[in-house]
């Protein structure tokens, strides 16, 4: 017997799909059930950390072994691990039962998924300053640097 054996067969037209995420439904039941306590845990343990760090990291597992979290690169892994202590609190608020571990699993794919921010312009008074901060240095990547900065800023 299947989860599909039950299925009204009546071909009046589609199912909702809410047939299938009931609770007694199996498989993808279980499924809905781990995505909205994944999604509650991730909130959850939002609201502990920084908020700089909101959208580079989600919740990977949770159990009474583990809270993995998955994060974009090095430099979120390691903030995200200098917060250990509060996440294991956070999930043992959530859980009734403190992880033994945290682990940080580095997944770059991550940061595909989120659109690119757009280049912040800089208003023509600080363009200005560059420019002339620029202009007092010797030819070299700190003066370029400074010269690619202030061409962010364009006059409306």
């Amino acid at each position: 017997m299947t989860a599909f054996d039950d299925h009204p067969h009546d071909h009046r037209g589609p199912q909702s799909l809410q047939w299938w995420f009931r609770e007694d439904r199996g498989v993808l039941a279980r499924i809905a059930q781990s995505t909205r306590t994944n999604t509650r845990l991730q909130r959850q343990l939002q609201a502990l950390l920084p908020p700089e760090l909101t959208g580079h990291w989600r919740v990977a597992k949770l159990d009474v072994q583990t809270l993995c979290l998955a994060t974009e690169n090095p430099l979120w892994a390691t903030q995200l691990r200098y917060r250990r202590t509060l996440l294991l609190r956070g999930a043992e608020a959530i859980l009734g039962q403190r992880p033994r571990q945290l682990q940080i699993r580095i997944e770059p794919s991550m940061s595909a998924r989120r659109p690119a921010q757009p280049a912040r312009l800089l208003s023509a008074s600080a363009a200005e300053s560059l420019r002339r901060s620029a202009a007092c240095m010797d030819p070299g990547p700190l003066r370029a640097a400074l010269l690619r900065l202030a061409s962010r800023h364009r006059p409306k």
